[in-house]
């Protein structure tokens, strides 16, 4: 019970994630270059938090639209998707390092959508 208020997931949320695989290549950052013939060519997104889906699997449905794949928020990041929040990782934060470095680049001008994890799967379905 403890978990599912840290978390925010509810237990339909934690079933789905211990199902999912386990991936050896979970640990190796997830970086794609875009397709140039994809609608979404010259974005360059970057994923924070756990996403109902596979990230590598997001990465890849991103790079096939026209994406760039980042590790990590920087003055090139144009997207950021926000997955569901583990707040035993945030450290007494309300959002994640990502997060708050995008809303720190936002507020300096620089022009970042950030998405929901919901979102972002009907901006990629409406490019396919």
């Amino acid at each position: 019970m403890r978990a599912m208020r840290e978390t925010g997931l509810d237990l339909s949320g934690w079933l789905s994630r211990v199902r999912q695989p386990i991936d050896p290549n979970a640990a190796l950052p997830i970086v794609y270059d875009g397709n140039p013939d994809g609608p979404l060519y010259g974005d360059e997104i970057v994923f924070t938090g756990a996403l109902n889906i596979h990230r590598r699997e997001a990465a890849v449905f991103a790079a096939k639209a026209g994406c760039n794949v980042a590790d990590g928020v920087t003055k090139s990041t144009t997207i950021l998707v926000v997955g569901d929040q583990d707040v035993v990782k945030l450290a007494g934060h309300e959002k994640s390092r990502k997060h708050r470095k995008a809303e720190e680049l936002i507020a300096k001008g620089q022009p970042i959508r950030i998405l929901r994890e919901s979102d972002y799967l009907r901006l990629i379905d409406t490019t396919n």
